[in-house]
């Protein structure tokens, strides 16, 4: 796709005015609030077009393709095709449940990687109240870089608090609960409840019980599908360790969380409020909980 010929022939005038007003110096919160198109705003980011090139000067640069590979499978344009899908799914929740306007929302993301997610919310929100947070060192100095003005710091792999001096009105967590030990779930769940605000969302991702027979994943060892069926139908939890041990426990792999169980562990700290599913991503159920 001719990128260029595409944003010249359908929103010229109105990026001509945003790219006036970038180079006046107004932030891309300022800017850019006015594009309810996720997909042209989906374009800009990526910056794979010619012109308006204040509008890109503004925008903080993702990083090197290869980084993104490394960390998403996907790069550029075909990476944007997948967080696209579930920055909408997101948005369209927040929309739906949250009792302020979204603008003046604190927002908190958590396993933040190198912002790939949180950048989709510069527009939506000023860039004062957008965080995000995450264990691998390596990952957050890539994200400080491609995100120099955000607030995104260093957490613990097992945080008893997080970073953080303020509450957050939203928090989300992309791809981490699909990978947490029973006990490292409930401790970072405990952090991230602690850092919510009364009623504040809790927006997550989960593996449902259909994750036992994906193809690709039963090649691993020892993986048995229907074994790992029946353990999730009688416990609600199924845990795959991999990697290696946070204070000498194995706390990462592949799990798999059925609603039953957050109806039964988890609703003495949050209402279950919402549901749904990314179409992009079908094993990357979405949770959406509220704090009691």
């Amino acid at each position: 796709m001719n990128w260029s010929s595409w944003l010249k022939e359908y929103y010229n005038d109105e990026l001509e005015r945003a790219d006036a007003a970038c180079r006046s110096g107004e932030s891309v919160y300022d800017a850019l609030k006015w594009i309810d198109d996720p997909y042209l705003w989906n374009v800009l980011l990526w910056k794979e077009y010619d012109g308006f090139k204040a509008i890109k000067a503004a925008i903080p640069d993702p990083p090197d393709a290869g980084t993104q590979k490394n960390w998403s499978g996907r790069s550029g344009m075909e990476l944007g095709a997948a967080v696209i899908e579930t920055y909408r799914l997101l948005h369209d929740k927040l929309r739906r449940h949250l009792d302020k306007p979204f603008a003046e929302c604190a927002v908190l993301d958590y396993g933040c990687g190198w912002g790939s997610v949180l950048r989709y919310f510069m527009k939506d929100v000023p860039l004062r109240n957008l965080h995000g947070c995450d264990p691998h060192k390596g990952i957050i100095q890539v994200a400080q870089r491609s995100n120099p003005r955000a607030d995104i710091v260093l957490s613990d792999s097992l945080p008893r608090r997080l970073p953080f001096n303020q509450k957050f009105d939203v928090a989300y967590a992309l791809s981490i609960w699909t990978h947490l030990s029973p006990a490292a779930s409930d401790t970072c769940l405990a952090a991230v409840h602690d850092s919510l605000e009364h009623h504040g969302l809790f927006l997550l991702t989960i593996r449902p019980p259909a994750y036992a027979f994906y193809e690709p994943i039963s090649k691993l060892p020892g993986w048995d599908q229907q074994k790992i069926a029946e353990t999730v139908a009688r416990d609600g939890f199924y845990f795959y360790p991999q990697s290696y041990p946070v204070d000498g426990e194995m706390t990462y792999g592949e799990t798999i969380i059925s609603k039953r169980y957050i109806e039964t562990h988890w609703t003495d700290r949050f209402d279950l409020v919402d549901v749904g599913m990314n179409g992009i991503s079908p094993y990357q159920s979405i949770i959406v909980l509220r704090k009691k």
